[in-house]
C-alpha cells in the first residue's frame, strides 16, 4: 500500500535528521586513509552531508542546490591547492554515495519506512552528488587552465628577455619556435623594453630560431616595422643560409635591415660604426 504525501514527506524529513545526527560519524567514514585525515578534510565532509541532510526538508530546493554548487567549487578549488589529481578525487564521491548508502539502508531498516521513500531519497541524493561532481570538476579544470596559462604567459615572458650590452644598445635573443602568442610577447617585450631603456639600436638574434617559414618571417619584420616607428633601429644577426634563403624565396624585404651570420660579426661591425658612436 503506497504512503500518502503527508506520511512520505515526514519519512524522508525523518532520514534527513538521522543524517544530520550521524554526520560526523558518516564523515569519518568516507575517510579513505582516517590514519592521516585532518580536521579540514572531516569538515569539508560533514558539510557535504549537513547539506545532503538538510535537502531532506521540503521547500529548499534551489537554496540547497546553490550549496551544493558552493561545495563543489570550494573542493574543486581546495584540490588544485593541495595538488589533489582529478581522478583521485572523484573517486572519493563514489565513495560518499557508498557510506551515504549504507547508512541509509540501516536508517530504512530500523525505522521501517516505505520503498517510497527510499526511492525519493536515493534520487534526492544522486542529484545532488551529480550536482556536485559537475561543480567540482568545472571549477577544477577552470583552475587548472588558469594556472597552465599563467606558467605559459610566464614562460613567455621569460622566454623573450631584452638583454642591455651598452647605453641605448641590446640584444633580443631568440631561441625555439614562433607562433602567434610568442610573437605577441616578442612584440611587447622588445617596444616596452625599448622606451625603458631609452634604446636606439636592438639586435635580434635569430640563431636559436631552428624553422624560419612565411609566418615567422612576417611576424620578425612586424617587430622590425614597429620598433622603427618608435625610433629604434634593428639589426638581425645568426642568419643562417638556410634561413637567408628562406627569407628571399618567401619575397619578404629586409633590404632595409641590416643582416649579420652570426651575433659576433654583427657586434664587431656595429660598435665601430659612426652610427653607434653616436
Amino acid at each position: 500500500m503506497s504512503l500518502n504525501r503527508q506520511s512520505l514527506i515526514e519519512e524522508i524529513k525523518l532520514v534527513g535528521n538521522k543524517i544530520e545526527e550521524k554526520k560526523y560519524d558518516i564523515a569519518r567514514e568516507m575517510a579513505e586513509d582516517r590514519d592521516s585525515d585532518t580536521d579540514q578534510a572531516l569538515e569539508i565532509r560533514v558539510k557535504i552531508v549537513h547539506i545532503i541532510a538538510d535537502s531532506f526538508d521540503q521547500g529548499q530546493d534551489s537554496e540547497i542546490m546553490d550549496r551544493i554548487t558552493e561545495w563543489g567549487k570550494m573542493t574543486g578549488e581546495l584540490a588544485i591547492t593541495y595538488g589533489v589529481a582529478l581522478d583521485e578525487s572523484l573517486k572519493s564521491v563514489s565513495n560518499i554515495r557508498v557510506i551515504l548508502g549504507k547508512n541509509l539502508e540501516e536508517i530504512v531498516q530500523t525505522n521501517k519506512l516505505s520503498i517510497e521513500t527510499v526511492f525519493e531519497v536515493t534520487r534526492k541524493i544522486d542529484r545532488l552528488l551529480d550536482q556536485a561532481v559537475y561543480a567540482y570538476s568545472t571549477t577544477y579544470v577552470k583552475s587548472y587552465k588558469e594556472i597552465i596559462d599563467k606558467a605559459k604567459e610566464d614562460f613567455l615572458t621569460l622566454s623573450a628577455p631584452v638583454v642591455p650590452i651598452l647605453d641605448g644598445i641590446a640584444v633580443l635573443p631568440i631561441i625555439g619556435g614562433i607562433d602567434t602568442d610568442r610573437a605577441d610577447v616578442l612584440l611587447q617585450t622588445a617596444l616596452r623594453e625599448s622606451a625603458q631603456r631609452d634604446l636606439s639600436h636592438l639586435f635580434i638574434d635569430l640563431s636559436g630560431v631552428a624553422v624560419v617559414d612565411t609566418m615567422v618571417a612576417h611576424y620578425i619584420f612586424k617587430i622590425i616595422q614597429s620598433l622603427e616607428l618608435v625610433g629604434v633601429r634593428t639589426v638581425l644577426a645568426g642568419i643562417r643560409p638556410e634561413v637567408a634563403q628562406t627569407m628571399v624565396t618567401l619575397g619578404i624585404n629586409f633590404s632595409q635591415v641590416k643582416t649579420y651570420s652570426t651575433m659576433q660579426q654583427a657586434l664587431s661591425r656595429h660598435m665601430t660604426s659612426e652610427i653607434l658612436i653616436k
